[in-house]
């Protein structure tokens, strides 16, 4: 009998785990990762400001010409957020086996993208002689697709400001007559009729848990990713609240906000080096 209760309690706990690490294949995956610049420039040969950003920009443009398994990419640099000298990747790929394929690949893609050897050495020493040896893998979400607004822009400033902040679904078992898929037709149109009519969201991505991170208490993080061209259009929250209230019914809006807990935490805000994006 022992026994037997022990299996059903194992059997739970696998169908909790599999439950929670489940992925839509209609989604994406997201990774992020942190590197370094050097902290000083003192005794880098021709260290300077215009030849940095020209060195990376080559250097970038190249790779991404280059890269089929790399669906889209930002380089997020300092800002408001943490030390002067770190930088982030934020990186999309199809799938893990896409992403795993990638990591083992540098090498090959820099060949592809310099197939001179001399001037491979040359554009991965120029830009490699900014940066520290030093990598940190910081996340590996899901990213849902269906949620995604891509920056069309034609002209697009060298720099953006991205925001990035996590917010948490409600435990479903304690919402009111709530359901998966009335939320995620509310997330729909709120996406369609909010995010897409909102011109001062230039890019979004939101991301949930898949590889990366906890969960806790039935709340489920939601990270949400999004580029601005300036910082007072990432702190107009204005438009937004009338666009929603347009949008969205009374009896619609409250249906909306019962999904979602009021609280959120501030990842960070960074400016996005977009002659780098894909």
């Amino acid at each position: 009998m022992k026994k037997y209760i022990m299996s059903i309690f194992f059997l739970l706990f696998l169908f909790n785990t599999i439950s929670y690490a489940q992925y839509n294949e209609d989604n994406s995956v997201l990774i992020w990762t942190s590197s370094k610049w050097n902290e000083s420039n003192e005794g880098v040969e021709g260290a300077s400001a215009k030849d940095w950003k020209e060195s990376v920009e080559n250097y970038y443009k190249a790779r991404n010409k280059k890269d089929k398994l790399l669906k889209s990419s930002m380089l997020l640099t300092h800002y408001w957020t943490g030390a002067s000298y770190y930088f982030h990747h934020v990186r999309e790929f199809a799938n893990m086996t896409d992403a795993n394929k990638w990591a083992s690949s540098g090498a090959d893609l820099n060949k592809k993208a310099w197939s001179n050897e001399e001037k491979r050495k040359a554009a991965v020493g120029a830009y490699s002689k900014y940066t520290q040896s030093y990598h940190e893998d910081v996340h590996v979400w899901e990213n849902h697709k269906f949620l995604m607004k891509k920056n069309k822009s034609q002209k697009k400033p060298d720099r953006t400001v991205v925001s990035v902040i996590t917010n948490y679904w409600r435990p479903m078992s304690k919402v009111e007559n709530g359901s998966g898929g009335e939320r995620k037709e509310l997330m729909e149109k709120y996406f369609k009729e909010v995010t897409m009519k909102n011109k001062k969201v230039l890019s979004q991505r939101v991301v949930t848990h898949y590889w990366s991170g906890y969960l806790a208490n039935g709340e489920w993080p939601v990270t949400t990713i999004r580029e601005f061209a300036t910082m007072e259009d990432t702190d107009d929250t204005a438009t937004e609240n009338e666009l929603f209230k347009k949008a969205f019914s009374e009896d619609e809006q409250k249906a909306y906000r019962k999904y979602w807990l009021g609280k959120h935490k501030d990842v960070g805000l960074f400016h996005n080096e977009t002659y780098t994006n894909k």
